[in-house]
């Protein structure tokens, strides 16, 4: 026998999951381009120090914790109930 309800709410997990991971890309793909903007990389100076460390530098430890973090919500989306063994 067939669980209909079972399927329904798979098949809305399914779509929901696909819009969250739609959010993660398109959050990543900011990321990326914010790390290449003047905000991260500013032209010629080193001078601002955060906790003793350059900001170019500070600020590209931070874009890198940010996108494992983005690696860590994906790999929670994409987690299946269900498993192969």
């Amino acid at each position: 026998m067939v669980d209909y309800q079972y399927l329904d709410f798979k098949n809305t997990m399914k779509t929901k999951r696909n819009k969250l991971l739609v959010v993660i890309d398109i959050l990543a793909v900011l990321l990326f381009a914010a790390t290449f903007s003047p905000f991260v990389i500013p032209a010629g100076e080193i001078d601002p120090f955060i906790f003793g460390v350059s900001y170019t530098m500070f600020t590209g430890l931070l874009v890198s914790v940010l996108f494992v973090i983005l690696a860590f919500l994906v790999s929670l989306v994409n987690k299946e109930i269900e498993h192969a063994d």
